[in-house]
């Protein structure tokens, strides 16, 4: 696999670093649309790259629909020129405010956004009626993984609330099933089918009331291939842009390729088998426990503690390692490990040929009220 990543002129690469295999990315593209089966249901999801590059690809292959958490990376897909865009982060209000500036002073965008609960959607609006605007709502359901959304059993009156306010304009329903991931295929489409009977029930509830769903936005990038084979839905995956070794490990027939890497040198051997990579928490995510990388070449090594700077592994077996030896590393969460760097380097048959930058890793921006 070393051989995959491999850049010629190693010396001209700064670490820790981030490196970002264009070709990769193009057929991560690829193999979204094909599993989608064309680009129609893709609303892919901006999280993981953040960056316009990789947006400017997808548009490339047809795609004009997006999905994004922050507000940076609305600002990022405006200035893309993106046909439409969902915030699928429920605004508070000093988000919404900004929200409705740049939908008033991009009429030629459509935005979109999520609520879940009566008070955001009375929040929602007012500021509608006081701006002179209709905003376009998804209902955000939750379907069992207990972080965001209404229950989809208690979800009509929140539907009817919407449906019936001249200010608000139903978009459909939104279900983000991050919890699922066992690790055999057919177990995971049969939990994917089985969490998603609840939304089903709640679309027959609405039809048998006289409503209409006009769509639904399903999964992530787990069950990307479960809710794939609805063939209704939406769907908007994210980390299959730059895929990472935990969803390898959850979906490991996906066509998939990691197409971002990260770069670090040995810098310090302190004892017998002991090695020290820069590599820190200001690196790499460390949300979860360690490992946090795979170090191509040390696949074997025991990671034994990380802090800001450092990473300390030992690694027995026989070599030859110097200070100052690059290694290849890939991440096990790419999202948050792409938010630590403010630009990628792009490889290209082996070649550093410069950098993507990655626009939208901050959560401050200029408010426009």
């Amino acid at each position: 696999m070393l051989n995959k990543f491999k850049v010629l002129d190693e010396d001209s690469l700064l670490t820790p670093g981030l490196l970002i295999y264009p070709d990769r990315v193009q057929q991560n593209i690829n193999a979204m649309v094909s599993l989608a089966g064309g680009i129609k249901r893709l609303i892919p999801h901006v999280k993981t790259h953040k960056m316009s590059a990789v947006i400017k690809l997808q548009m490339a292959a047809g795609i004009r629909q997006f999905k994004c958490a922050t507000l940076s990376e609305v600002q990022l897909l405006i200035n893309c020129g993106v046909d439409r865009i969902l915030l699928a982060h429920q605004p508070t209000l000093e988000k919404m405010q900004q929200f409705i500036f740049w939908q008033k002073t991009n009429p030629e965008q459509v935005f979109t956004t999520l609520v879940d609960n009566l008070d955001s959607l009375k929040l929602f609006s007012d500021l509608a009626k006081k701006n002179g605007v209709k905003i376009k709502l998804w209902i955000d359901l939750n379907n069992g993984m207990n972080r965001t959304g209404i229950l989809p059993k208690k979800a009509f009156l929140l539907y009817n609330e919407l449906k019936d306010d001249v200010q608000l304009e139903f978009q459909g329903l939104h279900v983000y099933d991050g919890h699922i991931r066992p690790l055999d295929l057919d177990e995971r489409i049969s939990k994917c089918n089985l969490d998603f009977e609840p939304v089903e029930n709640l679309v027959d509830q609405i039809q048998k009331a006289g409503g209409e769903v006009p769509e639904i936005i399903t999964g992530g990038s787990p069950s990307f291939y479960p809710h794939a084979l609805r063939k209704k839905s939406l769907l908007s995956p994210g980390t299959t842009l730059l895929w990472d070794l935990g969803y390898k490990k959850i979906w490991k027939e996906s066509p998939f390729l990691n197409a971002a890497v990260l770069v670090t040198r040995l810098i310090s051997k302190p004892n017998t088998n002991i090695y020290c990579f820069d590599l820190g928490h200001k690196a790499v995510a460390s949300e979860m426990p360690l490992p946090r990388v795979e170090i191509l070449g040390l696949e074997n090594a025991i990671h034994k503690g990380q802090s800001e700077e450092h990473l300390i592994v030992e690694f027995t077996k026989e070599n030859d390692f110097k200070v100052g030896d690059l290694f290849y590393a890939l991440p096990y969460h790419i999202c948050p490990t792409v938010a630590k760097y403010n630009r990628a380097y792009t490889i290209e048959n082996g070649v550093n040929t410069g950098y993507w930058e990655i626009e939208a890793r901050d959560y401050q921006i200029e408010i426009n009220q």
